[in-house]
């Protein structure tokens, strides 16, 4: 009978065993590694960590998910796409990782293919509430608002308490002009859950009233009422009493609601500085000159820049109601575009200064995506408006891409600018919550705006709210003429336009022009000191 015991290693087949060990156990560290930063949501340290370990087994699928979660959660969104991507070919039937493709998909503006992998996951998995809800907001950034209420009806009978579900599907039916059905939606959401915070915050930038005050005050004098749903609360009641005229009790209700956001994140207005001089050394007049003829010669994209609350979403509604233009909204495309060219060129030195490698196949290759992503939205449009404000900080790049680029720059009071940042919940913008942050930002976006102006003189166009409000046809008149188009008499009508409108601003936009946000900041006077001080240091 043979014997079962083994034999015995020679020296040479122990080593060998040993060696092939140590990478096992270097690889299994690694992910443990990352693992541990993960659940302390350090996730640019457990995406190193997991990319260590992948580099020793590259095929294992569990850790190439996981690192796509990671740089997903450090909004990392191109790099989160490969690894799911990778991902996907190991597991195809994984439905939830088609849904974490779909929404960073969605992150860099590619909507046609983020809606096709939520397609996918819901084929897979019906039932997936989240994914209906996810999908929803590609179809309404798509324009497609009545397939949006569907999955947003589907989610909420899979999840009749799903919050997200009912915000979304109020939101999506405002944005379509439709605000009674939006109110009776959040008024339903509150006959489920009577602490939302949330829906209190939408109804009250809806339908402002003394109604709502007692079940706020009776909500906020609740100790154990979540910090979020507080949060929310105090923005509503604030914004309650400011339609009434309250002024100085409104803003003790805004003041609260901004000090508890700011008490939930870390945030330095010298980064933010630092940033944009970065961006200056960049994006220099010698590096123009270095790529003279270079970009695409499409008069298609149209982008208007500025702070939120600067008039922004009014000017699109303007351009929109001619024949030859569309509003596409706040397209996330070109922030992807410019996230795909840094991690493409930022082996050796980090953004921005990554794209001091910029050429002109790769200037080639990304105007090329950006036009083919921005042209899904109307194809038979002239010109085409991409209204995220936050493009104020990538005109070097769009410029770059886009030489002839048609840009729009919304100017606003700051005095008004701020305040009206500081009485609404953006939580993407962290300078909001701070009257001096906010000032500082503020500053800032001038500085930035004046370099940008030095090195495109007259190129683009500068559109003071103030002025609009005041003398409609000859600013609007402006406008259009920049774009080179002929004039449309719909742009004086742009409140008839029926268009979707996703922004805070979906209601105004729908009246005719006024000029009641003007001086915005006047009955809050006493309360601005240091918002006043800091804008004119």
């Amino acid at each position: 009978m043979p014997s079962i015991i083994p034999k015995p290693l020679r020296d040479d087949q122990a080593m060998q065993h040993e060696n092939a060990e140590i990478p096992h156990q270097q690889g299994a560290a690694l992910k443990k590694l990352g693992d541990a930063h993960a659940k302390r949501q350090r996730w640019e340290a457990a995406a190193n960590a997991y990319q260590q370990a992948l580099a020793i087994q590259a095929e294992d699928a569990v850790t190439l998910v996981k690192l796509g979660h990671a740089l997903f959660a450090a909004r990392q969104w191109t790099g989160a796409i490969q690894r799911y991507e990778q991902a996907l070919k190991l597991l195809p039937r994984r439905p939830r990782l088609h849904r974490r493709l779909g929404a960073a998909l969605h992150r860099v503006g590619q909507t046609r293919r983020a809606a096709a992998c939520f397609e996918q996951a819901l084929r897979l998995r019906p039932d997936e509430g989240a994914a209906h809800v996810e999908f929803a907001l590609v179809l309404r950034q798509l324009g497609r608002t009545e397939d949006a209420l569907v999955q947003l009806r589907r989610a909420i009978e899979l999840a009749p308490d799903d919050i997200d579900a009912h915000i979304h599907l109020a939101l999506t039916l405002r944005q379509q002009g439709r605000a009674e059905l939006a109110i009776e939606g959040l008024r339903r959401l509150l006959a489920i859950r009577p602490g939302c915070g949330p829906a209190y915050y939408h109804l009250s930038t809806m339908r402002p009233g003394l109604e709502l005050m007692p079940a706020l005050e009776k909500l906020l004098d609740d100790p154990n009422l979540p910090i979020g749903d507080a949060i929310h609360c105090h923005f509503a009641l604030g914004n309650c009493l400011d339609s009434r005229g309250f002024f100085d009790r409104a803003f003790h209700q805004y003041r609260k609601a901004n000090a508890l956001e700011r008490q939930s994140f870390a945030y330095d207005p010298g980064d933010n500085s630092q940033a944009f001089d970065r961006l200056m050394r960049v994006y220099s007049k010698k590096f123009f000159q270095d790529r003279r003829g270079f970009g695409s010669a499409s008069q298609l994209p149209v982008f208007i820049v500025g702070l939120p609350r600067s008039g922004t979403t009014l000017v699109e509604q303007i351009v929109s109601s001619h024949a030859l233009a569309h509003g596409a909204g706040e397209v996330e495309a070109f922030p992807g575009v410019n996230q795909a060219i840094a991690q493409q060129l930022g082996a050796q030195r980090p953004a921005p200064e990554c794209m001091l490698g910029l050429d002109r196949k790769t200037i080639e290759t990304y105007s090329a995506q950006y036009l083919k992503e921005l042209a899904i939205h109307a194809p038979a449009a002239e010109r085409i408006t991409d209204k995220l404000p936050g493009n104020f900080v990538r005109i070097g790049l769009i410029k770059a891409l886009f030489p002839q680029a048609r840009i729009i720059c919304c100017q606003r009071n700051p005095l008004d600018n701020c305040v009206s940042l500081f009485f609404h919940c953006f939580k993407a913008l962290k300078c909001s919550f701070q009257l001096d942050e906010l000032a500082q930002y503020c500053l800032d976006h001038q500085r930035l705006m004046s370099h940008w102006e030095s090195l495109f003189p007259g190129e683009m166009l500068k559109v003071q709210y103030e002025e609009l409000v005041m003398d409609q046809e000859r600013i609007s008149r402006q406008i259009i003429d920049y774009l080179g188009l002929e004039w449309d008499d719909h742009c004086l009508d742009f409140h008839r336009n029926e268009r979707i409108v996703m922004s805070p601003s979906s209601i105004q936009v729908r009246q005719p022009m006024h000029s009641q946000s003007v001086d915005r900041w006047k009955p809050y006077a006493a309360h601005l000191d240091p918002l006043i001080k800091a804008l004119r240091s």
